[in-house]
């Protein structure tokens, strides 16, 4: 069986489980600053509204403090839920740089109803810094 050489490259694009045109697409108005102010973060959830038990994927954007986007960044995701002394079910992480400060983030999963911080730390060429979002779900 011959595939085409669209297809091919439709299936590189595409993340697992997303195609390409599905990916959320974050609001820029919706950056917040990072903790030490070297970074804008903005994210768009692939699941909206978010669910309990429902694994998915965000799209991060990244930013510099004057709100160019900010390629070539690392990011590493953490976070938990204080009040009950524990961390996420998966371990989300970073899997492509999509381009012009997007990143995408997959096995975000939140597996109960409450108070949630989710720690989007960011090494970019500013430096490393991070921001600590609030989520109750």
């Amino acid at each position: 069986m011959r595939f085409s050489a669209s297809l091919c490259v439709c299936l590189l694009l595409a993340p697992a489980g997303l195609a390409r045109d599905a990916l959320p697409v974050p609001e820029p108005v919706t950056a917040r600053a990072t903790d030490l102010g070297r970074y804008r973060i903005a994210y768009a959830s692939a699941l909206e509204p978010l669910a309990i038990n429902r694994i998915h994927a965000w799209v991060v954007h990244v930013a510099d403090a004057d709100g160019q986007p900010v390629d070539g960044a690392e990011l590493a995701v953490s976070g938990g839920m204080p009040a009950h002394d524990h961390g996420l079910p998966t371990a989300p992480r970073m899997t492509r740089n999509l381009g012009e400060g997007n990143y995408l983030v997959e096995g975000m999963r939140f597996h109960m109803g409450g108070d949630w911080e989710v720690t989007l730390a960011v090494v970019g060429p500013d430096g490393m810094d991070s921001l600590t979002l609030q989520l109750n779900l």
